[in-house]
């Protein structure tokens, strides 16, 4: 979308809260409405005679229901019936044998049980019995219909279904924010621009591992958004416990007594214990303030008022006061803001470089920082962490913790063509809205947005297509338990390495770290109050560490589209359940991951 077309500088974008509310929100909900209609359209669907077969199916749903109401309300009877049957047989039964000892009363009770049998069981099989008989065949032909009506509407959107790919959010953001360009996938390219120019130091740490990555750039500057599963290493501690008796005995007015006590031991063991976490974050890379180190964590802002804020900006600058003046005496160069505010709900007092710290935020930045800190009916508030390493940002937004960032290709799918649209405008909505105020503290600062970095010349060759990272993306997404160790019974840290790159293919080996579980049992000995030595069993569990290696191949196309009409994917759709006879095949956005059996 062009400038003219919006009639709005996007160039301008400097104050991205009021700009969300008075203009990207509005513009977005109507991209995304424009975007479904077209979309509608050019599938080709009949919107009405769906809603006709969703009625009936609906109105079929309602009527089996209630047919199923009354299957139980008739089983329920034919159970009482039963019941009282049962009864009678017992009574008839011991009417005969009161009949064989004479009891005068045997033969009234034989009378009355055999009436009783009689007449239930006229009424189980003349009644109940084919009343539950025509209920089930009803049922039966109700499930059949449903069937029937759920297979047309699937039929019916079978066309929109296939257009309503997961890529289709992305293109919707950079209609909207034209000055994001998100990426088809994080290829090797982008990531090299980011450590040669940027310095984005990178270890590849083999405690992590991408779940799922977004790369891009903001006129020219390069980020990308991730989410890792984590690994580290603690301790758990385990408990066992016996219980011990004794007596003793003592006098007591000349008389001995003998007394019974129990007592339980508890004894523990801290043992090493593998934790696992996901963690999303946003890494930025910007020439501007290129000497600047600061640290910074959320404040909570909004969820106080302004009094609340009033009283702890005062109590925070007695403690920035006194460390600024500690800073001076030291020969430091850290001093606080004058505005105060900002100073205490932003923090970052741990920065290296005041002159390039005032440099980017300036007044306006201070400004737009703390709205979007304070505010949370459209923003988040202050959820975000963030950390600053020379030109490298790295930004926590907690919002995006939790929200589905990778959806799969039926992720809008239903028979219902008002589902889908309920669920593609939502969705859409919700995603511009999460990446929007994910970026928002850094679109905040007006230097970012007007520094453009210098030119890069990059290098001829790289050792892939993709990078590490969209490896371990299509790894993960693949599915861990087809790499993991066999005897793994934990969580697994997949990394991959790159063994060939060629024709638009990556080979990659893709190891799996887990741990063999083996349970183990210390003994602790401990005195008890018997005055003796007992040993108490503690159970815990020995995390042993395994590892699997497997070899996949990726190949990576531009877009989608390319991918369905590649012969590769012919070839995956020919195979029998998806499956080759040698291979178990996935598509995975725009990748195609085969791994040999």
């Amino acid at each position: 979308m062009s400038t003219e077309q919006t009639g709005f500088d996007c160039q301008s974008l400097c104050e991205p809260l009021d700009e969300y509310i008075s203009y990207f929100k509005q513009l977005h909900e109507k991209n995304t409405v424009d975007m479904f209609e077209f979309l509608t359209k050019k599938s080709g669907v009949d919107v009405a005679q769906n809603k006709t077969t969703v009625a009936e199916l609906q109105n079929e749903k309602a009527k089996k229901a209630q047919t199923e109401k009354r299957i139980g309300k008739q089983k329920l009877f034919r159970g009482i019936a039963i019941f009282f049957l049962v009864a009678a047989i017992i009574a008839v039964v011991a009417g005969i044998a009161g009949a064989v000892q004479n009891y005068e009363s045997s033969h009234l009770i034989l009378i009355i049980g055999g009436a009783c049998i009689i007449g239930l069981n006229i009424f189980l099989l003349t009644k109940i019995k084919p009343i539950l008989q025509a209920l089930k065949e009803k049922l039966t032909a109700e499930e059949k219909r449903i069937e029937e009506l759920t297979t047309l509407a699937w039929n019916q959107m079978r066309e929109l279904n296939a257009l309503l790919i997961p890529d289709l959010r992305n293109q919707l953001f950079m209609k909207t924010l034209p000055m994001f360009k998100l990426d088809k996938y994080f290829d090797r390219k982008r990531y090299e621009y980011l450590v040669q120019k940027f310095g984005f130091n990178d270890d590849n740490d083999i405690n992590r591992s991408t779940l799922f990555v977004q790369s891009g750039e903001i006129e020219g500057n390069p980020f990308f958004i991730c989410r890792d599963l984590k690994h580290e290493m603690g301790v758990k501690t385990y408990t066992g416990s016996i219980t011990i008796h004794w007596t003793t005995t003592h006098y007591e007015n000349g008389k001995m007594v003998t007394r019974h006590h129990s007592e339980v031991l508890t004894a523990s063991v801290t043992k090493p214990c593998p934790y696992y976490s996901v963690i999303s974050y946003l890494i930025y890379a910007n020439e501007a303030a290129p000497d600047l180190i600061f640290s910074r964590l959320d404040s909570d802002a909004e969820n106080m008022n302004q009094k609340q804020i009033d009283r702890a900006v005062k109590k925070g600058m007695k403690k920035l006061s006194k460390k600024a003046e500690k800073s001076v005496k030291q020969g430091g160069s850290y001093t606080t803001l004058g505005n105060e505010e900002f100073e205490v709900l932003f923090g970052a007092t741990d920065r290296n470089h005041e002159v390039q710290f005032r440099l980017l935020f300036t007044p306006l930045a201070q400004k737009n920082l703390l709205k979007l800190m304070k505010e949370k009916q459209y923003g988040y508030g202050d959820d975000f962490a963030f950390f600053k390493h020379k030109m490298i940002n790295k930004v926590f937004p907690q919002h995006i913790q939790n929200f589905p960032l990778d959806i799969s290709d039926n992720y809008f799918h239903h028979y219902d063509y008002e589902a889908i649209k309920s669920k593609f405008i939502s969705y859409n909505l919700d995603y511009m809205r999460q990446l929007y105020f994910a970026f928002a503290p850094l679109m905040a600062i007006p230097l970012y947005r007007q520094h453009k970095p210098h030119e890069y010349i990059y290098e001829g060759m790289y050792d892939s297509y993709a990078s590490y990272y969209s490896h371990e993306y299509v790894a993960n997404s693949f599915g861990e338990e087809y790499f993991m160790h066999p005897s793994s019974r934990t969580r697994n840290i997949l990394k991959t390495h790159v063994l060939k790159s060629e024709n638009n293919r990556d080979t990659v080996s893709v190891t799996a770290y887990g741990y063999h579980i083996e349970p183990r049992i210390d003994y602790i000995n401990k005195m008890g109050g018997d005055g003796n030595i007992h040993t108490i069993p503690v159970h815990w569990d020995e995390y042993i560490p395994v590892a699997e290696t497997h070899v996949l191949d990726i190949d990576v196309f531009d877009d989608e589209q390319e991918l369905v009409n590649s012969k590769q994917y012919n070839n995956y759709l020919n195979a029998v359940g998806n499956q080759a006879a040698n291979a178990v095949l996935r598509r995975i956005g725009v990748y195609l991951a085969r791994l040999k059996k």
